[in-house]
């Protein structure tokens, strides 16, 4: 195993922390010689060693499946290098750029926004297209790849609560969830509309869209109630 020592024994990693959050913690290093992100599962100590180290597996095995089924329908996203199972780790690919969040909040020109927005609506799609909800879209969780001319190119990362499911709720529970992190993090109106504008292309955009409506309604009543 790469990051166990003698006596399976899990060595630390070897680059710098770059995030870390309830369920993992990410580095960005090397993997033979190309830069990498290593994202290490967070060991839950309450559950028995035995039952934590199958959740973990099953766990990383379902993160690297819904990367590469987003990767094979045109989605950018990570590409996967290797999965050590003994440390909980995955080695992918880095994304250089700017999280989407951070674009968004230095103001860049209204075409821009149109063109990145309608992109990543784009990618959206792709994702929903290959059965994939990512479980927590945000635009934190969207890089804005450094592109010389380009102002359309976008990837998306952290699949670490994503799942495959066919299901038309739970696409659109998805983009509510990207709805009200926009809504509740940027000053810009309409940013919504921009990416529902490439995500239209979707094959069950329609299904979709009708069952986001009534999800936006039932977020609304739980506000009202509180």
């Amino acid at each position: 195993k790469m990051a166990s020592g003698a006596g399976g024994m899990v060595l630390p990693v070897e680059g710098e922390l770059i995030g870390q959050g309830a369920e993992a913690k990410v580095w960005k290093s090397t993997f033979c010689g190309r830069p990498c992100v290593v994202k290490e599962r967070v060991v839950k100590r309450y559950r028995h060693p035995t039952l934590e180290a199958s959740l973990s597996k099953k766990r990383l095995n379902q993160e690297a499946r819904c990367i590469l089924r987003s990767r094979k329908n045109g989605v950018a996203a990570p590409c996967i290098y290797h999965i050590d199972y003994e440390a909980a780790r995955i080695y992918m690919s880095f994304i250089a750029g700017q999280t989407l969040k951070d674009w968004l909040v230095a103001l860049p020109p209204d075409a821009e926004i149109d063109a990145k927005l309608k992109a990543v609506g784009l990618s959206i799609a792709g994702l929903h297209d290959a059965d994939v909800v990512h479980g927590d879209l945000t635009s934190s969780n969207i890089m804005v790849m450094q592109a010389s001319g380009d102002t359309g190119s976008c990837s998306v990362i952290d699949f670490g609560l994503s799942y495959v499911s066919a299901m038309a709720e739970d696409k659109a529970v998805d983009l509510y969830v990207l709805e009200r992190a926009l809504e509740s993090t940027h000053t810009q109106k309409g940013l919504m509309d921009k990416v529902m504008a490439g995500y239209k292309v979707s094959k069950r955009a329609q299904s979709t869209i009708a069952k986001l409506i009534d999800v936006r309604m039932r977020g609304r009543k739980r506000v009202m109630v509180g």
